[in-house]
């Protein structure tokens, strides 16, 4: 939808001001830890853009509280394992030597949309170190979430995402669904800890150089296949709905929806199982 279409569909335009009320009114509250996945056009037209989101998520947690958006960068991965689109095979190794090396201050970010770019460069924001899913926060915790970030466990337990769990983080998905939510991944990790694993590559500086580092990550399961768990965790009250602005919006507690989905799938007949 281009800027026409989304004042036409705005009665009143949102500000940083009625986005904090909005937030406020879905659970967010002062000394909060909040992962937020947000989708810009959802809430209709912004006065300010990203940049009044941004705001109003920080003015709703204050200065006690903590802001984090996942800032993957998913070119930064092994071309021979790319699939949507592939490459030719006779570009892998042109590509495995030229691409820049991954550094959290200009490393944008891919398919996370206008926020979650915005806020990687926000100011005092702290960027965790895994080139292709990392994690930006901002606030009281932005140091526990963001200082490890293992190669090999990009969205586990000793991961930013862990540490969101460990913090009693909540979720907040603004006009995205459960296939967008990250934190599954972790749930993911737990309930199939064993899963087979795939070779991986990115280019790193180590000791100021640009390397091509290889290194083993999970298998994940396909988005989608969030779907029904995030279902399941709305009817059961785990999940909350609501809305920011024009978008709809869904909120949980972390380590309760991890938990939740851990169990659900343990009492799947048929459990979705990773890729």
């Amino acid at each position: 939808m281009d800027e026409a279409g989304l004042i036409e569909r705005t009665k009143n335009p949102a500000t940083r001001e009625s986005l904090r009320r909005d937030l406020e009114g879905m659970g967010i509250g002062a000394g909060d830890v909040v992962l937020v996945h947000c989708s810009l056009r959802s809430l209709g037209w912004v006065s300010g853009g990203p940049v009044a989101v941004i705001q109003a998520l920080l003015d709703a947690v204050g200065i006690a509280g903590t802001i984090a958006m996942p800032a993957h960068s998913a070119g930064l991965t092994d071309p021979a394992n790319w699939g949507q689109p592939p490459v030719p095979p006779a570009w892998i190794e042109i590509i495995r030597s030229s691409m820049p090396a991954y550094e959290p201050a200009t490393t944008p970010t891919s398919n996370m949309g206008a926020v979650a770019e915005i806020f990687r460069t926000w100011p005092k924001a702290r960027r965790s170190a895994h080139p292709a899913t990392s994690m930006t926060a901002w606030g009281r915790q932005e140091d526990e979430i963001t200082a490890r970030h293992d190669l090999g466990d990009p969205l586990g337990p000793t991961s930013p995402s862990g540490a969101l769990y460990r913090s009693n983080a909540k979720i907040l998905l603004i006009g995205v669904g459960f296939n967008r939510c990250t934190a599954l991944h972790l749930a993911e990790h737990i309930r199939w800890p064993d899963r087979p694993s795939v070779r991986e590559g990115a280019p790193i500086l180590v000791d100021g150089e640009r390397q091509w580092v290889e290194f083993e990550v999970p298998q994940i399961m396909d988005d989608d296949e969030f779907l029904p768990v995030g279902d399941a965790a709305l009817a059961s009250g785990v999940a909350i709905s609501g809305n920011v602005a024009l978008a709809p919006c869904i909120i949980a507690g972390m380590p309760q929806l991890v938990d939740f989905a851990v169990d659900h799938w343990r009492a799947a007949k048929h459990p979705a199982t990773p890729r």
